[in-house]
């Protein structure tokens, strides 16, 4: 018959080494090597079809597909008039020379854009929207819809900017913030 240690015995038994964060944060942010039964294609040797990205292919009207038949309708209790599914993505575009990305724009999303495409997507707060949808995608995949359709309608759209009562403080208010960054921080952004 097999005799039990006592829990005082067992954790006598036991080594303790002190753990630190360190050790936790390694742990935690250890990157699984993943083995590929495939060989790695020389660079040099990829078709350049296969650096673009799917819906780029010269035959194509638009990047994304797009179905139009459906009138707006309801998910989940919030109306809404787009539908992105999580999967639909923007291909990550790099030079075959050097790795890097290529064609990239830092842009900001003005407020009032942010507002309708949360309204597209049922939500009234953007910032919600913001967690739930890829915001980005949504606006490249709106301004593609839009441009085929314009070029398929052939149809004229004349963009002009709204009329500014107060051009010449929010110019003078800009250029006070813009220095400010520039002060603190060496460069402007």
């Amino acid at each position: 018959m097999a005799t039990r240690k006592a829990p005082a015995q067992k954790a006598a038994t036991k080594k303790t080494a002190k753990r630190t964060l360190d050790d936790v944060k390694n742990v935690t942010h250890a990157k699984v090597s993943r083995s590929s039964t495939k060989a790695e294609p020389s660079i040099g040797h990829i078709p350049e079809h296969i650096l673009l990205g799917p819906g780029d292919y010269p035959e194509r009207k638009s990047y994304f597909d797009y179905d139009d038949s459906q009138r707006a309708g309801t998910v989940g209790g919030k109306r809404v008039h787009m539908v992105m599914p999580r999967s639909v993505t923007l291909h990550d575009y790099r030079r075959r020379e050097d790795g890097l990305r290529h064609h990239r724009a830092m842009v900001t999303i003005p407020p009032k854009l942010r507002e309708n495409i949360a309204k597209l997507f049922g939500y009234e707060d953007s910032e919600d929207a913001g967690r739930e949808v890829a915001l980005t995608t949504a606006m490249v995949a709106l301004a593609d819809y839009a441009a085929a359709t314009l070029i398929k309608e052939k149809t004229l759209l004349v963009v002009s900017s709204p009329a500014d009562a107060h051009a010449e403080e929010r110019k003078a208010a800009r250029v006070a913030v813009r220095n400010r960054g520039k002060a603190n921080n060496g460069k402007i952004y």
